[in-house]
């Protein structure tokens, strides 16, 4: 073995010992919790409607998704409560026509 290839080995079995060690977190926004309310719609009379209340939602930063149902006439969202709330997802289906409220439990 020469002496070239000698110090190669070593410093390339040496190397782990010297490198730091690198712990990588997600960001705290890539953290995000979702959270979900159950909206009660009117005036769907339509099956155009739920289409249209889906589009109205969806269009709302931070909603991740949106299901409307027209036989319940209600609206499941889902969404980043950091970036929205439930008074925008009201606000914006009162604005396409469609005034929600927060659905109750029975």
């Amino acid at each position: 073995m020469t002496i070239k290839t000698l110090l190669l080995t070593l410093s390339l079995l040496a190397a782990p010992l010297f490198m730091q060690t690198v712990h990588a977190e997600l960001p705290n926004s890539a953290q995000t919790s979702s959270q979900s309310v159950t909206l009660d719609v009117r005036n769907m009379t339509c099956a155009m409607c739920p289409i249209t209340i889906r589009k109205a939602l969806q269009g709302v930063e931070g909603v991740n998704e949106a299901k409307v149902d027209f036989a319940s006439k209600t609206a499941a969202v889902s969404f980043d409560p950091q970036k929205t709330g439930i008074e925008a997802l009201i606000k914006a289906t009162t604005n396409a026509g469609y005034p929600a409220t927060v659905r109750q439990p029975e």
